[in-house]
């Protein structure tokens, strides 16, 4: 399963992709021309060899014209909704750090039944993600399960590099 990519690294690859098809296919185009109106004289007396070769070559650089406006256009959506993103993920951080704290979380693994309290770090880990998981499901709807992963991932280093060099 591939890893969550936010909108705005999505929207930047989108902006290189149509920068670089734009490019290439201006450029081709251009060529192109130059080659049918004999400014290259690339083909001389080809008769119809020069006419078929032009217009596929055309027709492939005028798609990727295409392809990097449309990349282009996805990009532009694509910030858009990476601002929202930001926007709700800043809302769930300010959320987490009133509502979530490391010894609450941790208090609520050795309530639960059968849980020895010599838990491995992993253990915790993935009881840990769990319960943040769990809260932030309780409190924001419908999330993206690839975004709430990520988020939760980030959240816990964050959370649990100053909580474990704080107890030591």
């Amino acid at each position: 399963m591939p890893g969550y990519q936010s909108s705005a690294s999505k929207a930047q690859d989108n902006r290189s992709s149509a920068y670089t098809l734009l490019a290439v296919g201006g450029i081709g185009f251009i060529v192109v021309l130059l080659i049918f109106f004999n400014v290259i004289p690339l083909y001389r007396n080809a008769g119809i060899t020069k006419y078929l070769v032009c217009g596929v070559m055309g027709a492939m650089f005028i798609l990727f014209i295409v392809f990097g406006i449309v990349s282009m256009r996805d990009s532009r959506l694509l910030l858009v909704k990476a601002k929202s993103e930001n926007s709700l993920c800043s809302e769930i951080t300010r959320w987490c750090q009133e509502n979530l704290d490391c010894a609450g979380i941790d208090a609520l693994i050795l309530e639960e039944e059968g849980v020895d309290a010599k838990l491995t770090e992993e253990e915790k880990y993935y009881r840990r993600t769990e319960k943040m998981r769990a809260a932030i499901e309780d409190k924001f709807m419908n999330l993206d399960e690839a975004f709430l992963d990520n988020f939760v991932d980030e959240y816990y280093q964050e959370m649990y590099e100053d909580y474990v060099d704080n107890s030591r």
